[in-house]
């Protein structure tokens, strides 16, 4: 949840490409060109999300199209310089080929023992934590399900009425004698009886009833004699299992950098959880977004500069161009993600009231705002009026008035007149 919403509300708007600054220098694009950023560089910038949030870093190939190559194609190297890290990617199978056309871009750099570093990887105890907990949960209310029942023996308690009665036991065993054949004919005659009285209950109640008995007494289990039923004391399980999920749950998506009340509310409705209001939990996120919004357009940046390299050199003359470095930074593509801003439009349209931003930024924020095409935005601002947009001069705000005040006891003075 966390990264399909740091990734929509980047990739919400697109991505655009520009020269240098970004001041009115967009790279203009074939058909074709569009279409593969559209189909390939879009899925990219997830894929790329994914690796920096898992691993904290990111190998990419960079072909006619950049892709992140899945785990287990490569093993990586990590050389420790005195300036910081060397990275070096392998193929799978090879001990010392390199992969060719392979870059790394590290965002979280690895711990000093050679353990990745990275947002995952710093929650993922807690996970498993509340995964034990869960199963643990579970095996609980399976026993209390099916629990397991035990039978005790309960002997007699008078010690002395036991061994009388085992004497008298030993001492008439040859003389107590049953007779077998009386023993028979008379179970024999209570069996009759017995199914003499289940007939009458038959033709009575009709033989579903009998049906519904039978399965009844079928999960009686008799004890054996002397035998009682002893049950186990249960467990009751943990009763703050709830509350323990919602304190991992804040864990994770402080981590990432995503407010829970923005994916869970416990409330209801609205976004206020635990005395935060909208726009703290608006700048929270902000602040998450233009880190990603940096870091994923400075990797998309040298990406299509290392792939267009050859289609930018032809625009550049190096004969007037005296720094290497200003050319670059001239002459270089940027790629940068339009966010939509985390303001209303009562903000908006004091902001252009107040003549801070320009129609063209209200107008298009606005519409991002309310989730409409770009395409529906007038060219102008609407004509002047007092209810809208252009407030009045003060000149023309106090003159009225003035007037107002000194022709209202005119008026008044009239009407006692007449």
């Amino acid at each position: 949840m966390c990264r399909h919403l740091i990734s929509s509300q980047l990739l919400n708007n697109g991505i655009q490409f520009c020269y240098g600054g970004c001041k009115d220098r967009g790279v203009e694009m074939e058909a074709q060109r569009e279409l593969l950023i559209e189909e390939k560089w879009v899925p990219f910038c997830c894929e790329v999300i994914d690796s920096i949030l898992c691993y904290g870093f990111v190998v990419v190939h960079i072909g006619e199209f950049p892709s992140v190559l899945k785990l287990g194609t490569y093993w990586i190297k990590v050389i420790v310089e005195p300036h910081g890290y060397e990275w070096k990617v392998y193929k799978r199978a090879s001990v010392d080929e390199e992969m060719e056309n392979v870059y790394v871009f590290p965002i979280y750099d690895p711990m000093t023992d050679g353990t990745i570093n990275s947002p995952v990887y710093k929650v993922i105890p807690r996970l498993l934590f509340l995964k034990r907990m869960r199963e643990s949960a579970v095996n609980m209310e399976q026993n209390r399900a099916f629990p397991t029942v035990y039978s005790e023996i309960k002997e007699g308690q008078n010690q002395s009425e036991k061994e009388g009665v085992d004497y008298d036991f030993y001492a008439n065993a040859g003389v107590a004698e049953t007779d077998m054949n009386l023993r028979y004919n008379r179970n024999k005659n209570a069996v009759g009886i017995l199914n003499q009285q289940k007939d009458l209950y038959d033709k009575f109640l009709g033989k579903k009833h009998a049906a519904i008995a039978h399965k009844s007494l079928s999960n009686v289990v008799p004890l054996p004699l002397g035998h009682i039923m002893k049950a186990p004391p249960m467990n009751t399980g943990r009763n703050d299992l709830v509350a323990l999920h919602k304190i991992i749950e804040e864990e994770v998506c402080a981590t990432i950098g995503v407010p829970r009340s923005m994916i869970i509310s416990d409330s209801g409705g609205g976004f206020q959880s635990g005395g935060n209001n909208e726009e703290s939990i608006h700048e929270s996120f902000m602040h998450t977004l233009m880190f990603w919004k940096k870091k994923l357009g400075n990797i998309l940046s040298d990406v299509y500069n290392i792939i267009y390299i050859e289609e930018l050199k032809k625009k550049v003359n190096f004969n007037q161009e005296s720094d290497a470095f200003e050319a670059k930074k001239k002459h270089s593509v940027t790629v940068f993600f339009p966010v939509t801003p985390f303001v209303s439009n009562d903000t908006l349209r004091t902001l252009y009231e107040q003549g801070v931003i320009s129609w063209d930024k209200y107008a298009t924020y606005a519409l991002m705002n309310v989730s409409l095409p770009i395409e529906d935005k007038e060219k102008g601002p609407p004509e002047i009026d007092e209810l809208l947009f252009e407030k009045p001069k003060e000149e023309t705000v106090d003159a009225p008035k003035k007037k107002s005040t000194e022709q209202q006891p005119a008026k008044k003075k009239q009407k006692v007149n007449k």
